[in-house]
């Protein structure tokens, strides 16, 4: 996804041209996340040894309450930069973190484009810093209740 997006630098009429150059390079990322996966997962079943446990250790799934809702939604920003909830009273932000320190709001935003929905906005930002039960869906119905985004649809 985003090799690919430096097709919308190439005029439209070469893009076909670009998309078939870069073929390669992708298939060797996703080759390298193959065995990049792979060498993690036998250093975890290895270490699950040493400790003495028999059976290969298993990725717990993660159960995303907010999927459903949160693909529904897309947040537009109103403005550039993050959002520091500086001209609100720390008792009335409703327990969410400003935007100014806390990473997680901010790289969330800073994914909002417009077009991504909040499902996928919450996944680029768990890959980027990690997993996280941030309430991604309540703080962005938040912001847009004070009038720092829009929802395109929800």
């Amino acid at each position: 996804q985003a090799v690919l997006s430096v097709l919308r630098l190439v005029p439209e009429s070469n893009q076909k041209d670009a998309a078939a150059s870069l073929a390669p390079m992708i298939e060797g990322l996703r080759r390298f996340g193959e065995e990049q996966t792979s060498r993690v997962r036998r250093a975890i079943d290895r270490r699950a040894r040493e400790l003495g446990l028999q059976a290969p250790v298993q990725s717990i799934a993660v159960l995303d309450t907010q999927r459903d809702k949160a693909a529904r939604i897309v947040v537009k920003r109103k403005r550039f930069g993050t959002l520091p909830l500086d001209d609100m009273p720390t008792d009335q932000r409703e327990g969410y973190p400003s935007g100014a320190w806390d990473s997680i709001p901010i790289t969330a935003l800073y994914w909002c484009d417009g077009h991504r929905n909040l499902a996928e906005v919450i996944h680029l930002t768990r890959m980027e810093l990690g997993l996280t039960d941030f309430d991604f869906v309540g703080y962005f119905r938040f912001l847009r209740k004070h009038g720092y985004v829009d929802f395109l649809s929800e």
